[in-house]
């Protein structure tokens, strides 16, 4: 794995155009065969590298600067300087992501809270939605071109990213704080959740359930 790792890091560093990520989770595991070659032959025209992680067959037409994988390591890429953009399907953490390392994004929502994740990504100015639907491959290169060559989305980013990053204490020293704030409270018990003291028929609400079937037998009844 480690050379793999070094072997991808050198590869990235290479690229004298920079590079470009290309995610959609592990939610996502194959796209339409039609959407897949219009993305192969936008990312074979750009002047940087990408890096795509798919767990499909390979498409024809996939270009000499595109690196296809099942596995990648998503977080790490994103903070590297050599990235240029992410292209993502937006779900939560990989936005969360690329917000924290200020890389613009060119999304492709496909279901859930993925619109509005764009929706909001586009709106802060820092990325493109794109309609996997609908979407050709000018527009996909068009897009990527947009967000690599404007400095306002890069902008927009490092905004948002400082955002992000302005708080009280690091994530590490807070996660620290509370852990040896359960050691100094005896376990804090006051916090614990009162629904792990709930019955098993409080907790799924069999009781009510019970009372609302027992009046609809009675309704039934009536009416018969």
């Amino acid at each position: 794995m480690c050379f793999f790792l070094q072997g991808l890091r050198l590869w990235v560093e290479a690229a004298d155009a920079g590079v470009i990520v290309v995610s959609f989770g592990i939610g996502i595991r194959a796209l339409p065969s039609d959407l897949v070659e219009k993305m192969a032959g936008a990312f074979a025209r750009l002047p940087q590298r990408v890096v795509w992680r798919y767990f499909g067959q390979k498409p024809r037409n996939l270009g000499e600067n595109t690196l296809m994988m099942g596995w990648l390591p998503q977080n790490d890429l994103l903070g590297h300087p050599n990235v240029k953009a992410f292209v993502s399907h937006c779900g939560m953490n990989g936005v969360f992501e690329a917000i924290y390392h200020g890389v613009p994004v060119v999304g492709f929502p496909f279901y859930g809270d993925q619109f509005d994740i764009m929706t909001r990504v586009q709106a802060k100015g820092m990325g493109i939605l794109m309609d996997w639907s609908k979407v050709k491959e000018e527009d996909l290169y068009q897009a990527v071109v947009t967000v690599t060559s404007d400095p306002s989305y890069r902008k927009a980013a490092k905004i948002i990213s400082a955002l992000h990053l302005d708080r009280p204490m690091h994530a590490l020293n807070r996660t620290v704080y509370w852990l040896e704030y359960i050691l100094r409270h005896d376990g804090a018990p006051y916090l614990r959740p009162a629904v792990y003291d709930l019955s098993l028929y409080e907790y799924f609400c069999l009781d009510i359930l019970a009372l609302l079937l027992l009046f609809l037998w009675s309704w039934f009844n009536v009416k018969l």
